[in-house]
């Protein structure tokens, strides 16, 4: 905070109040998905307060009427559940899901050296996530990586290569984010593979076209804001609505049915999972859930599971 008062009392106040304010705000861009915003009730300065449980100064420093802090704001979580339940809004109740960032830079010679000093890498460590529902961890490129990964493994998306490399780190998601062209001419190509370490599920991000090396940091911020979304569509839960929901999971081997009790896990939406029946080839669970079922589709497609209507009866599968 950066703010100048009538004197410097009453700028530290108003300091601390702007800083609530701003905080506030970040708290429902990391919570609320963005569909969700627009439908946010107001907030004035009392209830804001009541929701308020703590300021913590990392830094302040008063002169004159000029103050400047940096703070962090701790909130209650009920009152926010209770603010933003007023107009039905699904929030993210989960923790937040880091991810372990490869970047790699190809051009005409090769994919360059994983420790390799360029404009891409500079990008992905200059991106502050701190507060942020995906957390980055950018890969530190040295002896002990290149030992397990290549960066042709890399490159490919070795699974088996980026789960080593995955030892050293215990990130929930990899990404291996590529950057393709001539470092001083242009245009770029950005690209990406995601690797959900704890579903095995693997997809692509879709291509994207950059200028020039300026135009990197931005694609960085977008690459991680779909990733923030994607989690949120995954992580927001909608208690005012629950449902049930029976399922048939066919089963040809047992990493199927590994797999899809793997994956429902992961989602918050799904409040329980009943198996009603276990067979050698299928397997019949009863879910509990947030939402509507178009909704628990969206959400099971962002961990490789499809639910699909069969009939009178539904089906899941891994994509």
């Amino acid at each position: 905070m950066d703010i100048t008062g009538a004197d410097a009392v009453k700028a530290r106040d108003q300091g601390i109040l702007e800083a609530q304010r701003r905080a506030a705000k970040m708290l429902v861009d990391k919570m609320v998905a963005p569909e969700d915003r627009s439908k946010v009730p107001p907030l004035d300065d009392a209830r804001l307060q009541g929701m308020v449980r703590g300021v913590e100064f990392a830094r302040e420093r008063a002169a004159g009427n000029h103050y400047q802090a940096t703070l962090n704001v701790v909130f209650a979580a009920a009152p926010v559940k209770a603010w933003l339940g007023e107009a039905g809004i699904g929030i993210v109740e989960t923790v937040a899901r880091g991810a372990l960032v490869v970047p790699l830079w190809k051009d005409k010679i090769g994919v360059e050296p994983l420790d390799d000093r360029n404009p891409w890498r500079d990008a992905w460590e200059g991106l502050d996530t701190t507060a942020s529902v995906v957390p980055l961890t950018v890969v530190r490129g040295d002896q002990l990586d290149q030992n397990v990964l290549s960066v042709e493994e890399a490159y490919v998306g070795d699974v088996s290569a980026l789960s080593r490399l995955n030892e050293r780190y215990h990130a929930p998601t990899i990404i291996v984010a590529i950057v393709e062209g001539d470092k001083t001419s242009g245009p770029l190509t950005v690209s990406g593979i995601r690797y959900d370490t704890q579903t095995g599920a693997r997809t692509q991000i879709p291509k994207t076209t950059v200028d020039n090396v300026q135009g990197l940091p931005d694609a960085v911020r977008k690459m991680h804001a779909a990733l923030e979304d994607q989690w949120r569509s995954i992580a927001v839960v909608r208690p005012d609505s629950q449902a049930t929901l029976n399922v048939s999971v066919p089963i040809r081997a047992l990493s199927d049915w590994v797999q899809v009790r793997q994956r429902l896990g992961t989602v918050p939406a799904v409040k329980n999972i009943a198996v009603r029946t276990l067979e050698a080839d299928h397997a019949d669970l009863r879910l509990d859930y947030y939402g509507t079922p178009e909704q628990l589709q969206q959400t099971l497609a962002q961990v490789g599971l499809q639910l699909d209507r069969d009939g009178d009866q539904w089906r899941l599968t891994v994509r």
